[in-house]
């Protein structure tokens, strides 16, 4: 083995972690692993960047453990959410990773861009105890795609197909207006409907607005409830069941207002909202 590829596998053995996050209204925590592949123009998270401390799986888990059980007073959460940056990046950590939260969570759901996830890669992180993934597709357009994040999308569509045949799936694009518009909306919706002659299960499709003031370019303005209707209209076409909201739609169907814990790897821990998010460096 090299120089190179021993300080690779060294650094494999650990990811950077900025926070993890607890929800106020259920027990549920999102992972955050730093670091991404593509550089999405739009792209609001400091995840994308290597941010935080290198934290073995074990020192992880341990983290997660300590935080549930000061917050909710138990050891078990009904949902973890492995999101970054994006986790696909080291399948040996990501897989022991879903093997631990086993331990702590009834349900264990992957947020990715999915460019990684093929076939064995899911079926091994399948095994490990994994329950669902979250596809961030960013646009069905090749080109579009390439432009956006300087990546193709064939392989992503392949991985979203094989992924569909054997685990939940959901689907979330952000609208950004002019960019990720209407017509695109209405592709990624057909290409969703598509999938339900192959699917395992229901699938999701979920539109988030884009936010320019959390964005990291200045590419579009913000999506505004209008245009959020008319890409919803375009989407019906196809789809019965398409929902408009964040990712985290399940926490805004509680009628009040909510925020975070977010825990950092010391253990500190601090509330916040999605308004907070942007202006957090770590």
């Amino acid at each position: 083995m090299s120089g190179d590829e021993a300080a690779a596998a060294i650094a494999e053995k650990c990811r950077h972690v900025p926070f993890i996050t607890l929800s106020e209204v259920k027990p549920r925590v999102w992972i955050t692993l730093s670091g991404c592949n593509f550089r999405c123009k739009g792209c609001f998270s400091i995840a994308r960047y290597t941010v935080g401390k290198c934290m073995r799986v074990d020192e992880l888990s341990q983290l997660i453990n300590h935080a549930i059980i000061r917050y909710y007073g138990c050891n078990h959460v009904e949902e973890a959410v492995i999101t970054g940056g994006e986790p696909t990046l080291h399948r040996e950590y990501l897989v022991n990773l879903v093997r631990k939260l086993r331990n702590i969570a009834s349900k264990i759901i992957l947020d990715t861009n999915g460019f990684l996830l093929d076939d064995d890669y899911l079926d091994e992180l399948i095994s490990a105890g994994l329950s669902e993934v979250m596809f961030d597709m960013k646009a069905y357009d090749e080109s579009l795609h390439i432009w956006y994040t300087g990546f193709t999308n064939k392989n992503i569509i392949e991985n979203i197909k094989n992924a569909s045949k054997k685990t939940k799936i959901i689907i979330n694009t952000v609208l950004i207006p002019d960019v990720i518009g209407d017509d695109e909306i209405e592709k990624i919706a057909e290409f969703v409907s598509s999938l339900y002659k192959i699917s395992k299960e229901r699938i999701d499709f979920r539109i988030n607005p884009f936010r320019s003031h959390m964005s990291s370019e200045n590419i579009s303005r913000d999506a505004t409830e209008e245009d959020l209707k008319r890409a919803y209209a375009r989407a019906s076409k196809h789809l019965s069941d398409a929902v408009i909201g964040r990712s985290c739609v399940v926490e805004r169907r509680i009628e009040r207002r909510s925020g975070w814990i977010t825990v950092f790897p010391d253990g500190e821990m601090r509330r916040r909202t999605l308004n907070d998010y942007k202006h957090m460096r770590l």
